[in-house]
């Protein structure tokens, strides 16, 4: 039996993705943490086959935290699981250490595929993440939407996100969710590397 701890903050997707897991008999999910703190504490009481780690959770970066979950539990096979269909992102994971990379949009057959091949000690990137990985230049490539590059042309004016909200007539959640995600688009861990790297990249 394969077990498995989804660390995940959307609290349907990871309810259904457990009921999807656990309609296989020889796969189960023993566990589900919404925060990186939850997930140390539970991977240190269960001690999971596999961990499916999303990127983006309340307390924390989930890439940030996987040489952490190692030392937890070095047995477990840590697969990021996530909508982030960057290159620079996935690069940053296999830096990290991850053992996988699978995107929220892959059929069951290729989530079962990856929690296989996991389970038998070897890595999987799923079908999109390997095309994007085949593109030798893919660090220097990052496809911001029109928001996002507004968004980030005011963080390189050196305005707050607070300002950001004020002058774009967003909420200062949906400001601070873009910022974030282009954190991690961009690879960078605070605003000012990320307006370095923008300028670098000719994205501003």
């Amino acid at each position: 039996m394969t077990t498995v701890l989804i660390a995940d903050d959307h609290r349907l997707f990871a309810q259904t993705l457990e009921r999807i897991i656990n309609i296989k008999n020889d796969i189960k999910v023993i566990g589900v943490a919404a925060t990186l703190e939850q997930t140390r504490s539970m991977i240190s009481q269960i001690r999971p086959d596999i961990i499916l780690l999303d990127i983006a959770l309340p307390d924390g970066d989930g890439i940030d935290a996987i040489k952490e979950l190692r030392t937890l539990c070095p047995t477990a096979k840590i697969a990021v699981l996530t909508m982030y269909a960057e290159g620079a992102v996935i690069n940053r994971a296999i830096k990290a250490g991850a053992d996988g990379y699978v995107l929220k949009n892959v059929d069951i057959n290729e989530l079962f595929a990856a929690i296989g091949t996991l389970s038998e000690g070897e890595r999987y990137f799923c079908n999109e993440a390997r095309q994007i990985l085949s593109n030798r230049d893919f660090t220097d490539i990052v496809d911001l939407t029109a928001r996002e590059k507004e968004v980030l042309s005011l963080i390189a004016e050196g305005l707050t996100e607070r300002e950001i909200a004020d002058k774009l007539y967003l909420s200062f959640e949906t400001v601070h969710s873009y910022a974030k995600y282009l954190r991690h688009k961009l690879c960078c861990t605070n605003n000012a590397s990320l307006v370095r790297t923008a300028l670098r990249l000719h994205l501003v």
